[in-house]
């Protein structure tokens, strides 16, 4: 197993705080799921979550004292979050027993043993618990050997109906980890998609999980592997066969402009071409102006390369580039022919004119903008030369300024 001295520093700092504020308090910290699971395999451990069977308040408070940060209390969830400059945020919680009153509900949870705290969580691997005291693993359902043997289990028949979510998380997780689903987890999941479970839980849960699905590395095949599976038919209904090489391709653009917008990006792609795309959208939490960039994907994305062929100039071609968001502009580069003339027109952007609105001497109004701007792009496409700039920026305003009086 891995040891704390090996961790990245400041989550080795960090559970070195905990280890002296345990002994001056004579409390018994855990560190349990996720975080223990990644030492075991020998993965960068990002989270620090820490699980006591008493004492969890008093450990929080005083390790934040210690440190001098803040703690917050979630006493719904006998939860207690510690954070500090210079240092990973630290979860604290009381080790807990949990119920679902019905299916796909949020748990009711009350105050329980270790043992109970680690068999009510979703997999085997992420039941495991290691003493900071001496480092002794706590392992009720067998994780370790699941992590031995690459798999990813439930803990009983009925996890994936008590929260459906964990259908999402284990695709997820089995894909990060190169793990399968072991047999009978694999015919528990099929079963509970079938029975339509997901209908048991809201949108805006399942868009969580979705999300969790796109920042992931290997976004484009967890996102594949849900679909396979039907786990994305409760947000898109049957999604387009075949769409894995064009999420490949949007985690390639991301990747190389983080910029983008990834969630706009992946689901305009699942739903491109879909006539109910823009109800697909309820429980997203997407803003109006998301869910318009989101639907110029999926329903602009064609007409607007059928655009482009019919352009016979960089200035047709830019007023067309002007009117598209980041992400379209992006996916529409991906075109060997467009490629070097959206490249062009991002140049154009980026280009400045040494020219004022006041130096035309015209009257103020938006014609002198707009002369401003079509004097800029006829410089940058070298129609002009930087020389002239003035006198063409001033005859075009004159001439808006009386179209603009003829109209009136």
């Amino acid at each position: 197993m891995t040891a704390i001295p090996e961790l990245p520093h400041p989550q080795r700092r960090a559970l070195e705080l905990v280890k002296e504020v345990s002994a001056e308090k004579n409390c018994r910290p855990f560190l349990v799921g996720g975080p223990v699971r990644d030492l075991l395999l020998g993965r960068p451990v990002i989270d620090i979550d820490l699980t006591l069977e008493d004492g969890a308040a008093v450990l929080a408070r005083a390790l934040a004292k210690k440190v001098e940060g803040r703690v917050r209390s979630f006493p719904q969830f006998l939860t207690y979050k510690v954070t500090a400059d210079g240092l990973p945020e630290v979860d604290i919680a009381t080790a807990r027993r949990e119920r679902y009153r019905a299916p796909g509900s949020l748990p009711s949870v009350t105050a329980g043993k270790l043992r109970d705290d680690l068999l009510r969580r979703d997999f085997s691997i992420n039941a495991i618990a290691m003493d900071l005291g001496d480092s002794s693993l706590i392992d009720p359902a067998n994780g370790e050997r699941d992590l031995s043997d690459r798999l990813i289990r439930v803990l009983h028949e009925k996890s994936f109906i008590d929260d459906p979510t964990r259908i999402f998380r284990a695709i997820r997780l089995a894909t990060r980890l190169g793990f399968t689903l072991e047999n009978k987890s694999f015919e528990l999941m099929g079963e509970a998609i079938a029975s339509g479970v997901f209908e048991t839980v809201s949108k805006e849960r399942l868009w969580r999980e979705l999300f969790l699905a796109m920042d992931e590395e290997s976004a484009p095949r967890v996102l594949t592997e849900l679909r396979n599976a039907g786990a994305l038919d409760a947000l898109f209904g049957p999604p387009r066969a075949n769409i894995s090489a064009e999420l490949e391709e949007i985690a390639r653009i991301v990747a190389a402009d983080p910029s983008l917008d990834r969630y706009v990006m992946y689901t305009g792609m699942i739903v491109r071409g879909d006539e109910e795309a823009i109800s697909r959208l309820e429980g997203s939490g997407f803003s109006q102006k998301r869910a318009r960039n989101t639907m110029h994907i999926a329903y602009d994305l064609d007409r607007f390369h059928e655009a482009l062929a019919s352009a016979r100039s960089d200035r047709q071609r830019f007023r067309l580039y002007k009117n598209a968001t980041p992400e379209l502009l992006s996916l529409v580069a991906r075109r060997p022919e467009e490629a070097s003339r959206v490249a062009r027109f991002q140049e154009f952007q980026s280009f400045k004119l040494p020219l004022r609105g006041n130096d035309l001497e015209v009257p103020g109004g938006p014609h002198v903008a707009k002369a401003l701007e079509r004097t800029r792009e006829a410089v940058f496409n070298g129609e002009i030369g930087v020389d002239d700039a003035r006198t063409f920026a001033r005859e075009i305003a004159l001439k808006y300024l009386s179209d603009a009086r003829i109209e009136n």
